[in-house]
C-alpha cells in the first residue's frame, strides 16, 4: 500500500463522520447526508440539553439556599420524569396518527442511508425520526423512571458547592460541572430519545432493549461511589477515589465510543462467572442458562449457610452440598432423562453421549458423600480444640505438607529428568536389555499406583479433616466463614471427584 492511499475511501469517510459523532453524543444525528430542515437539528439540541436545564433548576435553587441538596435532587427527578413521559407520549401519538396497525421494527443500520421527508416541526414523521420510541410498554415506563432518577442523582453529583469542597479549585469545579452535565445528557439521550450504535456489542440484535441502559448504568455506578463517600466520610481512601472518579467521569463518552467499557449483558455474565469461579468455588459453565442456574444455587447455598444455628449443622451442610455441586449435574440430568425415556420404550439413539452412567457411579458417589459427612462431623465434634502446635488441626496440617512432598517426589521419579536438570536413575534409558527394562517399568508403575492412591483417597480426606477441625466454624452467622468454607469444601471435593474420573496412566 502506497503512502498516497487513504485509510478510508470517500464513502467510508462520509459514513464515519455520520456515525462517530452520533456514537460519542449518545444518539443525536447532526450529519444526515442529505438536506434536512433546520428544526430537525434544533429539536435534537433542545432534547439533548433538556436534562441539563431541568437539573439546573434544582442546582440554582440549592446554590441560592432555597432548597436543600436532596430536595433539589428530588425536584430535578420529578421534572425529568414528567419530561420523559411527555417525550414517550409524543412518539406514541405520532405512531397512532400515521397508522393504527404499524409495528415498530428492530433498529436497522441500513436506515442511515434512507431519506426522510419532513412536513413540520412537530409532524409525525419528524417525531418518529427524532424519537424512534420503545418496543415494549414496560421499557417505556422503566426507562422513563430511570431517566428521572438519573437526572436527580446527577444533579446531586454535580452540585458546584460539593465539587468545590472536594477539589478547592473554582476552575476545576466549572470544568467538571460543564463536562459532567454533558456526560449525563449523553446518557439521558441514549436512554430516552434515541440509542446510539455502540462500538462494544455482545449480541447482534437488541431484542430486549438493553443497549439504552449501557450508559446510564455506568453513570449511576460513578454516582454510587459519591453517595457512599457522602455517608461514610470517615474513610480517607474514599476521598481519593471520589476525586479520581469525578475526573474519569468526564471521559466516559470517549470510553463508550472506543468500546473500552463492555456491554451490560456481557459484563453481567462475565461478573457472574468470575464470582462463581473465584468466590463461590464453582467452575466455568458452557451456557448462559447453566451459568445462571449454578450461580443462583451457589449463592443460595452460601446464604443458607449463614442462618444455620450450630457448627455441626454448618459442617454437614456445606460439606454435603459442596459435594453435590461439584458433580456435573447437567450431564447426570441428561443421562437420567434419556434413561427414563428408554425405559418407557423410546427408540431414540443413545450412543451419542460420551459418558455412560451405570449403577457404579451413583453408588460410588453415595459412598464418598457418606464418608465425607461422617469424617467431617465426627472430627469436628470430638477433636476440635484451640489451634496450637499440638492441636489436631496443626497435626493434620503437617501431614498435608508431608503428603505434598511425597506426591511431588513420586511425580518427579516418573520423568526422564528430576527438576528438568538431573537425569533420573530410576527411569529406563536402554530398551535393548529387556529384563532390566521390564523391571524398571514395573517399579515406576508401582510408584504411579501409590501416587494415584494417595492423590485420590488419602489427600482429599486429609484436606476435609483439616477444614473440619478449624475453630473458625464456631463463628456462626459470619459472612467470611460461610463464603470461605463453602468455597474450600467445594474445591476440595470437586478435585476429588474429578480425579476419580481421570483414567490411570503411568508417565513413561
Amino acid at each position: 500500500m502506497g503512502p498516497d492511499v487513504p485509510l478510508l475511501n470517500d464513502y467510508k469517510q462520509e459514513f464515519f463522520w455520520k456515525r462517530f459523532p452520533q456514537t460519542i453524543l449518545g444518539g443525536p444525528r447532526f450529519k444526515l447526508g442529505y438536506s434536512a430542515p433546520p428544526y430537525i437539528y434544533i429539536n435534537q439540541v433542545i432534547l439533548f440539553l433538556t436534562p441539563w436545564v431541568l437539573g439546573g433548576v434544582g442546582t440554582v435553587l440549592y446554590e441560592v439556599h432555597i432548597l436543600e441538596d436532596y430536595y433539589a435532587a428530588a425536584l430535578s427527578t420529578g421534572l425529568m420524569l414528567i419530561a420523559s413521559f411527555v417525550i414517550q407520549l409524543l412518539n406514541q401519538d405520532a405512531r397512532r396518527k400515521t397508522s393504527t396497525i404499524e409495528r415498530l421494527q428492530n433498529q436497522n443500520t441500513l436506515t442511515d442511508e434512507d431519506d426522510f421527508d419532513f412536513s413540520s416541526c412537530l409532524g409525525s414523521e419528524t417525531v418518529k425520526f427524532i424519537i424512534p420510541g420503545k418496543k415494549f410498554i414496560a421499557n417505556l415506563i422503566f426507562h422513563s423512571i430511570l431517566a428521572g432518577v438519573l437526572c436527580g442523582l446527577g444533579t446531586w453529583y454535580l452540585m458546584p458547592y460539593r465539587i468545590n469542597l472536594l477539589y478547592g479549585n473554582t476552575g476545576g469545579t466549572v470544568m467538571i460541572f460543564i463536562f459532567g452535565w454533558i456526560t449525563i445528557c449523553i446518557g439521558e439521550y441514549s436512554l430516552i430519545i434515541n440509542s446510539a450504535t455502540e462500538t462494544a456489542t455482545f449480541h447482534a440484535q437488541d431484542t430486549y432493549e438493553i443497549t439504552p441502559l449501557l450508559r446510564p448504568v455506568y453513570i449511576l455506578a460513578f454516582i454510587a461511589v459519591d453517595l457512599v463517600y457522602r455517608f461514610l466520610t470517615t474513610v480517607p481512601a474514599l476521598v481519593l477515589v471520589n476525586k479520581v472518579l469525578h475526573i474519569v467521569f468526564l471521559f466516559l463518552p470517549f470510553l463508550w465510543a472506543l468500546g473500552i467499557l463492555p456491554p451490560l449483558d456481557a459484563l453481567l455474565l462475565w461478573g457472574m462467572e468470575q464470582i462463581l469461579e473465584f468466590i463461590l468455588g464453582g467452575s466455568p459453565m458452557a451456557g448462559n442458562l447453566r451459568l445462571l442456574i449454578m450461580f443462583v444455587v451457589s449463592v443460595g447455598v452460601t446464604i443458607s449457610a449463614y442462618f444455620i444455628p450450630n457448627s455441626i449443622g454448618l459442617v454437614l451442610f456445606i460439606a454435603g452440598l459442596g459435594f453435590i455441586l461439584s458433580l456435573n449435574l447437567a450431564e447426570i440430568g441428561i443421562v437420567l432423562r434419556h434413561r427414563v425415556k428408554k425405559w418407557k420404550g423410546s427408540t431414540e439413539n443413545y450412543d451419542t453421549f460420551s459418558w455412560k452412567m451405570t449403577w457404579k457411579e451413583p453408588a460410588m458417589y453415595c459412598v464418598i458423600l457418606t464418608l465425607v459427612l461422617l469424617e467431617s462431623s465426627l472430627l469436628h465434634h470430638y477433636c476440635i480444640s484451640t489451634f496450637s502446635l499440638q492441636s489436631p488441626q496443626a497435626i493434620v496440617g503437617y501431614c498435608l505438607i508431608i503428603l505434598l512432598a511425597f506426591l511431588w517426589i513420586l511425580k518427579e521419579i516418573q520423568g526422564a529428568y528430576i527438576l528438568g536438570i538431573v537425569r533420573n536413575p530410576f527411569f529406563q534409558n536402554d530398551i535393548r536389555m529387556l529384563n532390566v527394562f521390564m523391571k524398571k517399568q514395573s517399579r515406576l508403575q508401582k510408584a504411579a499406583l501409590v501416587r494415584r492412591i494417595v492423590l485420590m483417597l488419602v489427600s482429599p480426606f486429609a484436606m476435609v479433616a483439616y477444614l473440619s477441625l478449624d475453630t473458625s466454624l464456631y463463628n456462626l452467622h459470619s459472612v467470611s466463614v460461610c463464603i470461605g468454607f463453602t468455597r474450600a469444601y467445594r474445591m476440595v471435593i470437586y478435585y476429588f471427584v474429578y480425579s476419580l474420573k481421570v483414567p490411570f496412566k503411568c508417565d513413561m
